[in-house]
């Protein structure tokens, strides 16, 4: 008893973050490749002063709170690390709870965290109604025009994704999640390794 009640709530638990793997869908434009799902798999971060809880009670995966104090002073490897590329600051939980304070500051947290919900979207893999629930959670708080974390997509995109939310495929945020990825890469993931950001992260400060 107490093992099915554990797994129903892991299940619920990967139900909001969502879960997308790509299916071709007629009415969505075709996207090319890109590398804005290239990371890898990693466990969950949470950023030190965020609140990790989402709609419906959902641990947010974009924030993970670091255990203790130690924990979130990065080694000069590790920041160094980031330096060199997004992927290495997405692909690292230390690095993406960093990123997501620094985009805090900035007032542009949503992108990451709307980054971090289709990932999730398409390692759980949802299906039929769960993941029509899904979509439609993701869409309500990231893209819906009075949605609370509106992230930055042109109109086109915005319908092209609204007219699938009735029979979504996994690959509807693609194109938007693209596009995020692109915002964060050229502008507030440069100057978060701008020399003196990294100096105070690696002081502590």
């Amino acid at each position: 008893m107490g093992n099915d009640s554990e797994s129903e709530s892991e299940e619920n638990c990967c139900c909001y973050m969502g879960c997308i793997k790509i299916h071709t869908l007629p009415c969505m434009p075709q996207v090319p490749a890109s590398e804005a799902d290239g990371t890898s798999e990693n466990e969950m971060v949470v950023d030190p002063d965020s609140q990790p809880y989402g709609m419906m009670g959902v641990i947010n995966p974009a924030l993970a709170r670091p255990r203790n104090n130690r924990s979130k002073k990065p080694t000069p490897q590790q920041a160094r690390k980031w330096q060199e590329s997004i992927e290495n600051v997405l692909s690292d939980p230390k690095g993406r709870a960093f990123f997501h304070k620094f985009l805090q500051n900035e007032y542009a947290s949503e992108n990451l965290d709307f980054w971090n919900s289709v990932k999730e979207l398409k390692k759980n893999n949802p299906s039929g109604e769960r993941l029509k629930k899904d979509v439609r959670q993701i869409h309500e708080q990231y893209l819906r025009d009075s949605a609370e974390n509106l992230i930055n997509v042109n109109n086109r995109l915005k319908g092209a994704i609204k007219d699938c939310l009735d029979d979504p495929g996994l690959e509807i945020f693609d194109e938007a999640q693209r596009v995020v990825y692109g915002l964060m890469k050229e502008g507030a993931y440069q100057r978060f390794i701008e020399e003196s950001h990294i100096q105070t992260l690696i002081r502590g400060d």
